[in-house]
């Protein structure tokens, strides 16, 4: 995993609004390096990789590690839709609907991870790619990241299916909706 990968404390308020950590969760939190008492403002990505692992384990035990993970994904950005900072992104990807929202995936994933190589390509209407290096986290959590930040700016049905993996840390994101 890159060390050089941080990660905004906005993203583990909204981890931990969703997860609802009980002590045991809680725990393994601190013993990943997040302490709930005493937040810092960014972290390495190793610490939000093992918080995100402790919650896909506690939280999502009954489904499949990918099916976990894309749920985790579309909770976290609805959970980060009601923290202060994910308020104002929530109402500005409204207001430019799904397909000015991709233009800028690079820039919104960039406010909370850094540094990050994300590229996007449109095919055609309602249809894109987005290819994600050096971005050390599952490529179905960011699916689901998409899918749930697609709905907030309007879109109707957004699938998010991972087209390639390229190890250790890339992948293509192929995002679609009607």
């Amino acid at each position: 995993m890159p060390t050089d990968v941080t990660v905004q404390s906005t993203l583990f308020e909204s981890l931990v609004r969703l997860s609802r950590p009980d002590a045991k969760l809680q725990a393994e939190f601190l013993a990943a390096g997040y302490d709930m008492d005493k937040p810092r403002a960014s972290y390495p990505a190793a610490v939000f990789a093992g918080c995100q692992e402790a919650t896909v384990r506690h939280r999502y035990a009954g489904l499949d590690r990918e099916a976990a993970y894309r749920t985790l994904g579309r909770e976290l950005v609805r959970s980060y839709f009601d923290t202060l900072v994910g308020k104002v992104v929530g109402i500005a990807l409204k207001v430019a609907g799904p397909e000015r929202a991709m233009k800028r995936v690079s820039l919104s994933f960039s406010s909370v991870f850094s540094p990050v190589d994300i590229q996007v390509e449109a095919l055609g209407p309602a249809d894109w790619r987005v290819r994600f290096r050096g971005y050390p986290f599952p490529a179905e959590a960011a699916a689901g990241t998409c899918e749930g930040a697609l709905r907030q700016a309007g879109a109707t049905e957004p699938q998010a299916v991972v087209e390639r993996y390229e190890p250790p840390d890339g992948f293509d994101l192929r995002i679609r909706w009607r």
